[in-house]
Parts: structure tokens; sequence; C-alpha cells
């Protein structure tokens, strides 16, 4: 195989790379990449036996690493639809007589006009130079070689081929770099004149941005007054002239603020211009001139009032149980948790309830009528207890109700009273329907620091399993 000597290439090697590489010729390749990607050379001619011979004459021969691969074109109407689909030509034999007379000198100017491809390298290759004389070809039409098909033996077609691809290889980094340099002037004169925009109307930028937050801005000077404010802080605050004070704990808005102290901020509710109460989260940062001396106070207001009733949403629907509006599982053992860790005031009660029959109900009514009635026995039960009584749904038509400060003494009455309550609930369904129920109750008393939760469950569900035993429809405490 015949190969022209030269640096080790690189399969992928950038332009950059191939236009500095060290092209001297007594080098020869540690190896050679049969499985680079070859030269694609493209071949445009009518004769199918020109295809033919030119792949017969290359086959044998490498550049840098790489093979040649013929594309064909056998018109130049079939060149110009490669030559619309590919960049990555280097090199194109063309023959001038095809189609027409011409055909490939108007080719010629297709691609270096039409297509304002400058960097392939057009080997005008004719049978026939009575068509297109040499000299008259050179001149006239923008190509880089003219080979008679006669004169073209192997050597001369791998020369002319190394030296044209070479050209549009150094043609390719050329630009690249050009284009590289042109981008990087480009981007630094814009960089120059963006920063010479942005010194010139910086002040004026600054206000009009904080004009248009939609959060309220203000800068408030070292004498009190508010010597800026944006649109959105006047809109909220129509009166701030007057001041305005925030609560933060033990520092308000309006105190003044130690020189260097860094930005701090607080939650705060306020009553807006339309009498809705809004939550604010501000941010407050003191500003001080070079020699320390505090010159006021920039500020920021941003409205959380979505995020805070979406956050109490979500408290709900974690600690809520969805049926029966009552607190769910998690939520009322939690609640209990803190009794039993002393975190209650005195003594108290956990009263466990159970529907009697229940499943009586969904059997014979429908679980929609038993998911009325859990939200029935819900309401009936909370109409009864105090404001600081609990009620929490265990699991299914089971519940958990804690009375702090509560006696067993007291536990036992109220429990007597939810069981009355119930027994005399008429429970009426949407479809005229009405059932009645009872319920079984287990009362034990809760020792804070003594007890467990679990210990706590136990002594409940004892006694309510009594209740159940003895015929349902009572109170039994443990």
């Amino acid at each position: 195989m015949q190969t022209l000597t030269g640096q080790v290439p690189t399969v992928d090697a950038s332009p950059d790379d191939l236009m500095f590489e060290d092209e001297d010729p007594g080098t020869v390749p540690e190896r050679q990449s049969a499985a680079a990607v070859p030269w694609p050379i493209l071949v445009v001619d009518d004769d199918e036996q020109v295809h033919a011979m030119t792949r017969v004459l290359l086959k044998d021969f490498e550049f840098e690493g790489r093979r040649f691969a013929i594309v064909s074109a056998f018109s130049a109407a079939e060149a110009r639809e490669i030559l619309a689909e590919r960049s990555d030509l280097p090199v194109v034999l063309l023959d001038v007589v095809m189609e027409t007379q011409d055909a490939g000198l108007h080719l010629v100017h297709h691609i270096r006009r039409d297509l304002g491809n400058r960097h392939i390298r057009i080997i005008l290759r004719t049978g026939q130079p009575g068509q297109a004389p040499e000299r008259e070809a050179i001149v006239a039409y923008d190509i880089n070689d003219y080979k008679s098909k006669a004169e073209l033996t192997a050597q001369k077609l791998f020369t002319s081929l190394v030296g044209a691809v070479r050209s549009w290889r150094d043609l390719v980094t050329i630009e690249t770099l050009n284009q590289s340099l042109e981008r990087r002037v480009a981007e630094r004169t814009a960089e120059l004149e963006r920063q010479t925009a942005l010194a010139d109307g910086q002040r004026r930028f600054i206000e009009n941005l904080v004009e248009m937050m939609p959060s309220p801005v203000w800068y408030k000077d070292a004498a009190g007054r508010y010597a800026l404010c944006n649109c959105a802080f006047r809109e909220l605050f129509p009166n701030a002239a007057d001041g305005i004070e925030w609560s933060a704990g033990r520092r308000t808005a309006s105190e003044p603020m130690p020189a260097g102290t860094g930005a701090f901020s607080f939650e705060s509710s306020v009553e807006g211009p339309d009498g809705r109460t809004r939550e604010l989260l501000v941010v407050k940062r003191p500003l001080t001139a070079p020699d320390g001396t505090e010159t006021g106070v920039i500020g920021i207001a941003t409205d959380i009032t979505e995020r805070r009733r979406m956050e109490h949403e979500l408290h709900r629907l974690a600690t809520t149980d969805p049926l029966s509006g009552a607190h769910n599982r998690r939520q009322i053992l939690e609640l209990l948790d803190r009794i039993v860790d002393g975190q209650g005031a005195g003594t108290a009660c956990l009263v466990m309830l159970d529907i009697d029959h229940f499943k009586r109900i969904n059997d014979g009514l429908g679980h929609a009528a038993g998911d009325v009635a859990i939200r029935r026995v819900v309401e009936e039960i909370r109409r009864q207890l105090r404001g600081s009584d609990q009620i929490g749904r265990i699991g299914g038509e089971e519940f958990a109700i804690l009375l702090p400060e509560t006696s067993r003494t007291g536990g036992a009455a109220i429990a007597e009273r939810l069981r009355s309550g119930l027994a005399a609930l008429a429970i009426e369904l949407p479809d005229g329907r009405c059932f009645q129920l009872t319920g079984s109750f287990g009362l034990t008393e809760v020792r804070p620091l003594e007890d467990t939760v679990e210990s706590v469950l136990g002594r409940a569900d004892q006694a309510l399993y009594r209740a159940k035993a003895l015929g349902r429809n009572r109170v039994e405490a443990a």
C-alpha cells in the first residue's frame, strides 16, 4: 500500500492541530489507523468506467492515515443534490461534458456562486480538452487544477488529490481561526459597549428596575424618611410617610441598626389598603458610608400569603382524616404523647369509641351510608366536647377522644354524655332513609410522666373490649 509519509495523524484532530502538524518527510508513522474516516472525494462523471477506474487507482493510497472514499455522481444535477447535503467534501474531480457540453463548467459556477463554497478544491478532469481549453478554463472559472483523463496516472492522481486535500484542510483551518478571531473581537467589542452603556445608564436602570418589581422595595435614610420606594410599596402602604413598624421579635423595622450590621429578616402580618391581611417576609439591610456612618436602610417585602395558606393546608392534610374531618391516627397519638410527656396540665383521660355493629350499616345500607354515619358521629361528638378536647379517627369505625385536665370521674361523665348523644342521634341519608346507631366506650386515666402511649392505649382498649362484651352501648373504665 502506498502512503504519504508524515506526522502520525489523530483520527479526530481539529483543523488547528492539522495546520500546525510537523510534516517532516523523514518521520515514519508508528501506526496507521485503517479504521480512520476516509477522505471523501466527489467524482462527477457520466462514464461509469471513470468511477470504477478512479476507485481502482486510489484503493492502495493513504494520506495521513486515511484512505480515499469515492462519492459518485453521474451527472451535474446529481452532484448538485450531493453538494447541497454535504459540506465535508474536500475535493471534486469534475468532468466537463455530461448532460450538456458545458455541464461541468456550469456546476463550477453553482458551487462557487450559488452555494458560496470557496473551500472545496475543484479539479477539472476532461477527456475532450477542446471543449474547455486549459488556459481559458483556468482563467474564466474558479477551478484549482486542470487534468486530461489521458495523462492522469495513478501517481499523478494521488499527487493532485494530496495537494488539493492539503489546500482544503488549510483553508478550513484558516477560516475556522478567522471566525474564532472575529467572534472574539466581536464579543470583546460588544462587552466594552455593554460596559460603557451600563456605566452611563446604571442609575436609571436600577431605578426603573426597582419601580417595576412586584415586591415592595424601599430605602429609608438616616433621618427615617422614605427617600425611595417603588410602586408596589406605595400601593401596599399609601401612608408610608406616617411611618410603618413591623414587629420582628424584639426588633422592629423602624429601630436604628448598628453600623455594619448585616441583613436580617422576619415575617409579619399587615393589613393592606383593601382590608385584607397580608403575610410578608421582610428583609432589611443597613447601608453605611465608607467611614462606617449609617446612612439608612434598604428593605424588600415578599408577599407570602399564598405560601402560608398552602402550608396551613398541607398541615391540615397531614393531620386530618379526610373522611371524618377529625384528627388522623398519627396526629391524635402525637397529642396523646405530649400529654404523657407531661406537656399538659394535670391529669387527663383517653376515651376509645367504637361504633356498634358498623358492618351491618355497610352491608345493609351501603358503604356510602357508612361514610355518612362516620361523619355524623364525629359531628355529634364534637358538639358534646369542650374546646380543649380532641377527637381522632384511629381506623375504620374506631375513634380516640382526648380529655385534657380531666379526672377519671369527670371523664366518665363526659363519656356517658357522648354515649347518650349517639344513641339519640337520627341519621338521615340523601335518599330519605333514616337509621340510628350506638357506640361502646372504653375510658382510662392518663398518668403523665408515668404512662407510655402504648400502656394508655392498652388500658383504654381493654375497657372498650369489656364494654362490647357486656352488651355494647355502654361506658367501661380501666
